[in-house]
């Protein structure tokens, strides 16, 4: 999994992809986070890039894997598809 750090660029679109995996599996991002201990905040920040240090990405790791790397994959290749045509869209349309 340690390609995942070099893989996603935390923000929106990371942190609804792993919401979005949490749901899809019929849990729940808070449930997890209360269930294993961490601060709901702490976590939100990891998956935004806002605690980037070394025990940030180590959790960032922790809740991808927890929320399953194949579907927040899934949902990020998606979700940055959608955005990459969005900016192709405006890009066509400015010329």
């Amino acid at each position: 999994m340690a390609q995942t750090e070099l893989i996603f660029q935390p923000g929106v679109i990371l942190h609804d992809s792993i919401v979005g995996a949490f749901r899809a599996s019929g849990r729940s991002f808070g449930a997890y986070c209360t269930q294993n201990g961490i601060c709901g905040q702490t976590a939100r920040q990891a998956t935004f890039g806002q605690q980037a240090g070394p025990k940030g990405a180590a959790l960032l790791l922790r809740i991808i894997e927890a929320a399953g790397p194949d579907l927040v994959m899934a949902s990020y290749k998606y979700r940055m598809a959608q955005e990459a045509a969005k900016l192709a869209l405006h890009n066509a349309q400015a010329a």
